[in-house]
């Protein structure tokens, strides 16, 4: 009792895959192997093992093992999850490369050389009656690991009236924007809601809407009027006599006696500059089915809007409405383009010409009826018409037409058609065939003509 004896039982190594892998995973593929033979020995051996102590000389390696936020990509957390399964975390521990006996077997070594390395008989450490652990070993993660996963972090802020606004410019319709906002009100009522937007959540919504668009355009004649003083000489709304009413600003004026709806009387002011104003007057003028100017802001008043120089801005989108342009502007004329040069110089006839087919026609042969089609050239300069007649209309059945039409015409410099099918198989048909003539017999043969 008492006596200290270290030898080998087992090794095993790996070899390094070919594809190229980082040496922390091949640390830590290592780290596994160590964890599966400690398995099958536990199993194999017919002895009692008090206490187990895993060595790695990767400090990496332990950083994974300790680490007990599952951060990792898929080869690494695997791995580290079938090494915590199998040991405790407690249980590995670090040792210097240079007493790390398991080098020996990944760099190779001569048989001569084994009995001077520790290769059989483990470091020098482990033949001590005490075992000197080292427990300041760092084991924390090493900031930027390519194998620790990014976290995303979503914080919520509370968005001011200007961002609102922005999100509120991207819609192009008044109609539209008013259903989102009358959807988004009800999230924060639990009472039952029909499955419909109703006339009272629109009005709501539009009350909204156009509050923050006040209080983005006039923030200091708010303040003012809030505090019931009187705005000075000087602002943009002091000649329409504004009044706070219903946390909204209105036209004053004189009409208070006046049995008009309240929103006739004291229209609510909006800015000729914002989107959402632009919305209000695109929207009311397709309600006047695109009307002029004085029944859109005729529209306008009566729906309870006063908006700043309106008779510009209404005037500028009238005439920016792509109906409103179908209707009254007048038709465009089309010039036509000049003539080409082959319609306009003097040629021979055929020399340039166009060609189609048109048909079929029903040909009686003895008493059997066919099918025959026409194939009409025109002359571009003189107009002349040359018919020639197609049994069909393959490519084959084309070119003869032409070879036909050559021998009584002449040579033709260009021919103009329509892509048909059998025009472009015969092109590529003639393409072939030049292909496969012999220039040096061709370059005999045209002098003597």
């Amino acid at each position: 009792m008492g006596e200290v004896h270290c030898s080998l039982v087992i090794a095993k190594a790996r070899v390094a895959p070919s594809k190229i892998t980082s040496i922390p995973r091949l640390e830590l593929a290592a780290a596994v192997v160590s964890t599966k033979v400690s398995v099958m020995l536990r199993c194999e051996l017919d002895m009692k093992i008090d206490q187990e102590f895993f060595w790695t000389d990767s400090q990496v390696v332990l950083g994974y093992i300790n680490n007990d936020a599952r951060r990792f990509h898929i080869f690494v957390a695997n791995r580290v999850q079938l090494i915590r399964d199998n040991s405790d975390p407690n249980q590995w521990h670090y040792v210097e490369t240079s007493e790390n006996p398991a080098d020996y077997a990944s760099r190779g070594l001569c048989a001569s050389d084994i009995h001077s390395t520790n290769w059989l008989q483990g470091p020098r450490f482990l033949w001590e009656h005490e075992l000197h652990l080292t427990l300041n070993t760092p084991t924390e993660l090493l900031v930027g690991d390519p194998e620790v996963k990014t976290i995303q972090v979503l914080v919520t802020e509370v968005k001011s009236s200007n961002d609102i606004l922005e999100r509120l410019n991207r819609f192009s319709s008044w109609t539209t924007l008013l259903k989102v906002i009358a959807r988004i009100k009800r999230l924060g009522s639990k009472q039952q809601q029909s499955e419909h937007v109703t006339v009272e959540e629109i009005q709501r919504a539009a009350e909204t809407v156009i509050k923050i668009v006040q209080q983005q355009t006039f923030p200091n004649e708010i303040k003012i009027l809030e505090g019931e003083k009187n705005l000075s000489n000087t602002s943009t709304l002091f000649r329409l006599d504004p009044i706070w009413s219903e946390e909204l600003l209105r036209v004053g004026g004189r009409l208070k006696q006046s049995s008009l709806c309240f929103k006739v009387k004291h229209p609510v002011i909006l800015p000729n500059n914002s989107h959402i104003t632009k919305l209000i007057v695109s929207h009311y003028h397709a309600q006047t089915c695109h009307q002029g100017r004085g029944q859109t802001q005729m529209e306008l008043g009566i729906n309870g809007f006063w908006i700043i120089g309106g008779s510009k801005l209404v005037a500028k989108l009238i005439r920016d409405c792509v109906f409103c342009r179908k209707l009254r502007r007048p038709t465009e004329k089309q010039r036509m383009a000049d003539l080409p040069k082959e319609r306009v110089e003097s040629s021979a006839p055929f020399t340039y010409s166009a060609m189609d087919c048109f048909g079929p026609f029903i040909v009686k042969k003895a008493r059997k009826e066919y099918k025959r089609y026409g194939l009409i050239f025109t002359c571009l300069y003189s107009r002349a018409v040359h018919i020639e007649m197609l049994e069909d209309l393959s490519s084959d059945s084309f070119i003869n037409a032409l070879r036909c039409f050559i021998s009584i015409r002449g040579a033709v410099r260009q021919l103009y058609c329509d892509q048909g099918t059998n025009f472009v198989g015969a092109r590529n048909e003639f393409t072939q065939a030049l292909k496969q003539c012999d220039t040096k017999l061709l370059e005999v043969f045209l002098p003597d003509k």
